[in-house]
């Protein structure tokens, strides 16, 4: 039994999603896919699916969804850019 891999390529990702190579770069450029993890050449799956989620209306919380939470938690975010974000969401949220 092989577990297959959570990190996929390109061509792997768009037939993951059904959709043409092409039209999974335009997703990803067009903010409607994950970028691929930094550095390298790979999408994680976990990550596509919770954008395809958002974009379906499935279990996306008011306050965060998914995809906004893992890119938080992946893209290298310092404590004072945490700061910030959770500061100005208190005070959007207080208007």
């Amino acid at each position: 039994m092989t577990i297959p891999p959570r990190l996929i390529g390109r061509k792997e990702a768009s037939d993951y999603c059904g959709i043409a190579e092409s039209t999974f770069s335009l997703w990803v450029a067009t903010h409607k896919m994950p970028p691929c993890i930094p550095g390298t050449r790979k999408w994680d799956k976990r990550a596509i699916d919770a954008k395809l989620d958002e974009i379906s209306g499935l279990g996306v919380s008011p306050s965060e969804d998914r995809y906004a939470r893992w890119m938080r938690e992946n893209s290298g975010e310092t404590d004072l850019q945490k700061w910030r974000r959770e500061r100005n969401q208190r005070r959007n949220n207080g208007r």
